[in-house]
């Protein structure tokens, strides 16, 4: 189990609210179990508890080193908004993976088009799910989740904040490499794009390849959309040896 807590001047640590709430009635944890902490993003604590409730969970610190769930590689998605709870379950699963952002995009066959408070409520949903994955993973930091927008208006955002990022359009026609063997330099960030069910459009994929994107393929396999993303991630994060054992592990 991780959290993200406040070291107290007595040196103990303690998680509150929201984070108190999950680790009892969710995790049912107990006094004398020990959990991960992260403290100010840049400390990573072994803590056996002392005191568990719904409001505060508090414990000592057995062990202490420095915050390991980040990966060195930037990793961003774009995402075309799933169908029904499809976006919760890509920003839950894509966020214990480590990336650093979401982009949720509206292309041209997206299906869901909800009202303003609609989707106000659901980027709010997306945010907090997205934080308590990135928790849960032992990650120092939550990925952000950006206010959903039309492709265009979401790649112009995207190369002002990330102008040296690397495209990769996973798409399964045309001229797609694999993305096991497609350039990629990890020191650089990268983004991921995942069409819609039906697929990113002629015109989509002409206005991405201008922006010098790099058409990719995940396999033979139609795959989901709400997978498609988590798979694209976990291979570039294999590329930049982000799946073995993190070193100094805790015990």
């Amino acid at each position: 189990m991780a959290g993200s807590g406040v070291l107290t001047p007595t040196g103990e640590v303690e998680l509150r609210e929201e984070q108190a709430w999950h680790l009892a009635r969710v995790l049912r944890a107990r006094p004398g179990e020990s959990i991960r902490v992260v403290v100010d993003g840049t400390q990573e604590l072994l803590v056996e508890l002392s005191q568990v409730s719904s409001t505060l969970v508090r414990g000592r610190v057995v062990e202490v080193q420095p915050a390991r769930g980040e990966p060195e590689c930037r990793l961003l998605l774009v995402q075309a908004i799933p169908k029904g709870s499809g976006m919760t379950e890509v920003c839950e699963r894509t966020s214990e993976l480590g990336v650093v952002s979401i982009w949720p995009v509206f292309s041209e066959r997206t299906v869901p088009r909800p009202g303003p408070e609609a989707s106000a409520g659901r980027h709010r949903r997306w945010n907090k799910v997205a934080g308590e994955a990135a928790q849960l993973a032992g990650r120092s930091r939550a990925p952000v989740v950006e206010e959903p927008e039309v492709l265009g208006a979401a790649m112009d955002h995207l190369r002002v904040r990330e102008p040296d990022a690397q495209l990769f359009v996973c798409h399964q026609e045309g001229k797609a490499v694999s993305l096991t063997a497609a350039p990629y330099d990890p020191s650089r960030p990268a983004a991921v794009l995942i069409g819609p069910e039906g697929g990113w459009s002629p015109g989509e994929l002409g206005q991405l390849g201008s922006l010098g994107s790099t058409l990719v393929s995940l396999g033979p396999r139609n795959l989901r959309t709400v997978v498609a993303g988590v798979v694209a991630v976990t291979l570039l994060l294999a590329r930049a040896g982000e799946l073995g054992p993190p070193l100094g592990a805790l015990r």
